[in-house]
């Protein structure tokens, strides 16, 4: 039998690499741990409130056995453990299909909403906004609040603050009505007069029916939707 020694440099060499090798596998161990999330409880405050599921968007009512995750300051909530393993594998994979799992992003108060009475999406306390009023942009639509921590309670759990008070939710994009076909009335960004017929733009918002004169001016509304319920030529 032949045997061939490994001199001293390469006995060096390899120790060097298993050393490389090691830590590599130490620091994804320990990255990968830390970008998981903390498995919480859903606060009990919020059950019978209807969000939906970070994993697959199906609506869940949450309860005492909801699961629910809490990723980079911002809850996620889930309909089982076995989804809520999923979205740990990979979370930006989930943030990235879902635009409701992305965060809320702070913004300057429009110049057109200065002076405008709303409410606080925060708790629905009267506010007045002005260019100093804290502005989060959420899935397409403004929120306006009265301080600054209102707005971090808000970007922590923001499905829960749109479920809990109507004026923050989305308006939905419906079918107008056919006992409306004919009627006049007035487009809902514009108080421009229009008449309802099967094509009309038109949203569902704070049990209400908005038309519209065009997509354009729709999505306008659905961007800052209570600056435009509280025009004059949408009062009831």
């Amino acid at each position: 039998m032949c045997f061939k020694l490994v001199s001293k440099e390469n006995q060096n060499f390899f120790k060097s690499v298993k050393y490389v090798l090691f830590c590599l596998f130490i620091t994804s161990l320990f990255s990968g741990c830390a970008t998981t999330g903390k498995t919480i409880h859903a606060n009990g405050d919020n059950y019978g409130l209807t969000v939906k599921s970070s994993y697959n968007g199906n609506l869940i009512t949450i309860n005492k056995n909801t699961e629910c995750l809490n990723y980079k300051g911002r809850n996620f909530y889930f309909e089982n453990e076995l989804n809520m393993s999923k979205f740990q594998d990979n979370p930006e994979k989930y943030i990235n299909i879902h635009p409701f799992n992305r965060s809320p992003k702070k913004i300057k108060s429009l110049k057109s909403d200065w002076g405008l009475k709303t409410n606080s999406s925060y708790n629905g306390d009267p506010i007045v906004v002005s260019e100093y009023t804290p502005t989060l942009y959420f899935l397409d639509r403004i929120y306006y609040f009265a301080h600054n921590e209102e707005v971090e309670a808000f970007k922590h759990d923001p499905l829960i603050f749109i479920a809990k008070y109507p004026a923050n939710r989305i308006p939905k994009t419906i079918s107008p009505l056919k006992s409306d076909y004919g009627e006049k009335t007035v487009c809902g960004s514009s108080g421009n007069q229009i008449l309802i017929g099967p094509h009309t733009p038109a949203l569902e918002y704070l049990g209400r029916v908005f038309y519209f004169s065009s997509l354009y001016e729709m999505q306008v509304f659905q961007q800052d939707p209570q600056a435009y319920v509280a025009k004059s030529f949408n009062k009831n």
